[in-house]
């Protein structure tokens, strides 16, 4: 690949690799890792086939950079309910506090789940997309653990909330509820737990 195709100088060749990395994203969100193809991918960005192949070298680079894309996205998600946070009093965020790690971990449309949990799944499949997933989610863990700082939670480990919400997520999916009541319930009794346990401690 060239220096031109990987560092686009232009405007215009720098929004064209911009927006079949968008459509690669898009592909990969929806219908998970295989969706990903030169031809689905310039078909959704209304750009010829060849111009994939200029911009990537592989299917597997286009997967990386579709991953990177993903993760930036649900960590600015994060952020900004953090940032949110950040605005409340420590008693205000504490009683909001599984609202906003909520927030922070799922899609805001519940429409969006079952899709959402498919391709994390279907990406085990292809390395490229669960290295840019597993190097991305430091930023959102530390999103979330801005937020507990802030309700005064800080023990509780950010990556046991996404573990927690996950696992409520896909049961509920599963069992046919409503996604971000079943997750609110689970990550709640949780903390309750937590708070308890730090109390007789």
């Amino acid at each position: 690949m060239t220096e031109a195709a990987l560092n686009p100088k232009t405007p215009k060749a720098q929004a064209t690799r911009a927006s079949l990395v968008m459509a690669a994203a898009e592909l990969l969100r929806e219908e998970g890792p295989a969706a990903v193809t030169y031809r689905g991918v310039s078909k959704r960005a209304g750009a010829a086939s060849s111009s994939v192949g200029y911009y990537f070298d592989s299917v597997n680079q286009l997967l990386g950079e579709a991953g990177r894309f993903n993760i930036q996205l649900w960590s600015e998600r994060a952020e900004l309910v953090a940032a949110q946070a950040q605005e409340l009093d420590e008693g205000e965020c504490r009683e909001r506090a599984t609202m906003l790690l909520i927030a922070a971990c799922l899609p805001n449309d519940e429409a969006m789940l079952p899709a959402h949990y498919a391709q994390l799944i279907a990406a085990s499949d292809a390395p490229a997309v669960t290295d840019a997933y597993q190097t991305g989610h430091g930023e959102l863990h530390d999103a979330v653990a801005a937020i507990l700082k802030r309700a005064g939670l800080a023990g509780f480990p950010p990556s046991l909330v996404s573990m927690l919400v996950d696992g409520a997520a896909v049961a509920a999916l599963s069992e046919g509820r409503n996604v971000h009541e079943t997750a609110e319930a689970v990550l709640g009794q949780a903390i309750d737990l937590y708070e308890r346990s730090q109390a007789r401690a």
